[in-house]
């Protein structure tokens, strides 16, 4: 029984000791990563700010309207063509 029990003991240890090179391993991984992955973080809480603010987003489109018309046509071409496939997307993986 103690044998078993060592056997079990030693084979914890090795275990213990590969799961703490895993994380360090997965920790520098991780922190090649944590710049690009801030980055998109911050661009997510703007975006998040800006669609919970529909008044500041709706100002920003009608300036941007009166000081480009012909750009904010475009981008409004682009933007309907974009919900339309977002829409028939959605039908599609629905059914």
């Amino acid at each position: 029984m103690n044998r078993r029990l060592a056997a079990i003991e030693t084979k914890r240890a090795r275990l213990l000791e590969r799961a703490a090179r895993d994380r360090e391993n997965l920790a520098q991984t991780l922190q090649s990563w944590a710049r690009p992955l801030g980055f998109i973080d911050r661009c997510l809480g703007a975006v998040r700010f800006v669609v919970s603010r529909p008044p500041i987003l709706a100002g920003a489109m009608l300036v941007f309207a009166l000081l480009r018309p012909r750009s904010a046509f475009k981008w409004a071409q682009r933007a309907f063509g974009l919900w339309q496939s977002y829409r028939w997307l959605a039908r599609k993986i629905a059914v």
